[in-house]
């Protein structure tokens, strides 16, 4: 998951930015609002590769550097990172402490700083406080532990935090490929609940949070209000915990009550009901003014492949073919 492309103080977007030098300060400055200092340790010819997409509440980064350095930070207290190593760094400090294998980094509010003697690639997801509070709420009907608001390295399940590593890393890389895909409101939404996700399923294995059961009426209370709810709004694709602040239930209860009632999660009939929904748009389209790729992506489906796949064994056709089409392509 290294950055092999080199670049250049780049934008490549007014939402994905770039570099790739071996000036220390050039790089500190690149980072805005993060007040980064870079020291070189050890010896080298030092080169650091920093790749960055902007999604509104939440930023993705990827960073590495090729020879020993301290790295000193203090960023606004706004900013809530998570970090994951991504280079074999066994000679990694952080916060003055040798790194255990598999631990996620909270660089949260104040000072921190990290050492290494070699080389470092790492990952991070830097939320907003506030947002990422009100969801992780949403999701779980508890309160955020403290403990995720520490600048400290935490032990947690290593499938996890792989998946936290690579899902970030297929997402930065989706972005920087096809940057117009923010510009879609639905494909940033989708891609930050995405992240939101992924870092819970890691923060939840350092500090488990202990959610409250509800009675079955209450919650087919709430999945009636979520099912009534997507009739009128799936396509502007609510994430998890906009769908359960309209249940009034958490995640886990919210699971519960659609397989209770429906046989299926809440994400699975999200997406059943926006393909259908592609399929009604498809039906007034015009199939030589209007492009299948565009109808996805109104829909929130950022992954064209997967897709057609999916709409080809729910209605037994293409979308093509749906629109009138007889080629097979978009």
């Amino acid at each position: 998951m290294e950055i092999h492309q080199q670049i250049p103080h780049t934008t490549i977007d007014k939402n994905v930015r770039g570099i790739s030098t071996s000036d220390v300060d050039e790089l500190s400055q690149f980072q805005i609002n993060k007040n980064r200092r870079y020291t070189q340790l050890q010896a080298g010819q030092l080169n650091g590769d920093y790749l960055e997409a902007n999604l509104g509440d939440v930023q993705i980064f990827r960073e590495s550097l090729n020879a020993g350095a301290l790295i000193e930070a203090a960023p606004a207290s706004s900013f809530l990172p998570f970090g994951a190593i991504i280079s074999n760094a066994d000679d990694f400090k952080f916060c003055g402490k040798q790194r255990e294998k598999n631990t996620i980094l909270q660089a949260t509010g104040g000072f921190w700083d990290a050492n290494f003697q070699h080389n470092l690639n790492f990952i991070v997801a830097a939320f907003d406080r506030n947002t990422f509070s009100r969801s992780i709420e949403l999701l779980t009907g508890e309160e955020v532990p403290q403990a995720w608001f520490v600048s400290q390295a935490c032990l947690t399940e290593p499938h996890a935090l792989k998946s936290y590593a690579d899902g970030l890393d297929t997402i930065l890389t989706l972005i920087k490929n096809r940057p117009e895909i923010l510009k879609s409101k639905n494909a940033q939404r989708m891609l930050s609940d995405s992240i939101l996700r992924l870092i819970f399923e890691v923060l939840k294995k350092t500090t488990p949070i202990n959610e409250q059961q509800v009675n079955q009426s209450n919650r087919t209370k709430g999945v009636r209000r979520v099912i009534d709810y997507l009739h009128n709004y799936a396509e502007q694709v609510p994430t998890i915990p906009e769908l359960c602040n309209i249940a009034k239930l958490s995640e886990r209860n919210l699971q519960y009550g659609f397989n209770e009632y429906l046989g299926i999660t809440p994400i699975r009939y999200l997406r059943l009901v926006r393909l259908n929904g592609v399929k009604r748009d498809l039906l007034l389209s015009h199939p030589k003014k209007d492009r299948i790729v565009d109808i996805a992506l109104n829909w929130g489906f950022i992954e064209l492949g997967r897709f057609s796949g999916e709409y080809r064994r729910l209605f037994q056709e293409l979308p093509s073919v749906t629109l009138n089409n007889m080629t097979t392509g978009y």
